[in-house]
């Protein structure tokens, strides 16, 4: 009888320790944002190493983000700070930021409309594109994530910014 192996980081996608920092930044942020308050000074410590002498349009960014999200029809999930399996909508955000990033405002729009449901994807979009430069500015690039695709039977009800 074989002892089935534990997979390794490196095999799972939504393992955050496959992330540089710039798409660790963005998954810790949102869910440390969210379990505890967007004024905790761990956050303003590490948006510091994020956006070096850009803080203040660092946070101004990220709170356009947060705001834009909260208008969102359907509910965003994401998993509690310090736990290594990203949710399916952490990595919806990650392909979002990067494609932000990139320049690919079609598949920004995309994700931004995934993720907003019904919701307007525009104000998401523009938020998004400025942190990314925001964070580029400070030489913070994001690796392409893998593409998120939405779980069957999603019926887009009201956003819920939430903690697992």
């Amino acid at each position: 009888m074989s002892v089935a192996e534990t997979p390794s980081p490196e095999t799972l996608p939504n393992d955050i320790r496959n992330l540089g920092y710039a798409g660790h930044f963005i998954v810790w942020v949102m869910r440390t944002a969210v379990a505890c308050a967007p004024e905790c000074r761990m956050i303003h410590r590490e948006f510091s190493h994020a956006f070096g002498p850009h803080v203040e349009a660092g946070a101004k960014a990220f709170e356009r983000v947060l705001l834009a999200l909260a208008k969102g029809t359907r509910p965003i999930i994401l998993a509690r700070p310090g736990h290594v399996h990203m949710t399916h909508d952490e990595l919806s955000l990650l392909a979002l930021f990067a494609a932000a990033q990139s320049g690919d405002e079609a598949r920004c729009l995309a994700h931004a409309r995934w993720l907003m449901g019904k919701g307007r994807p525009e104000p998401l979009y523009e938020a998004v594109a400025d942190l990314g430069k925001c964070l580029a500015r400070n030489g913070r690039t994001l690796c392409p994530a893998p593409d998120a695709v939405p779980p069957q039977g999603c019926a887009g009800g009201p956003v819920c910014l939430q903690a697992l």
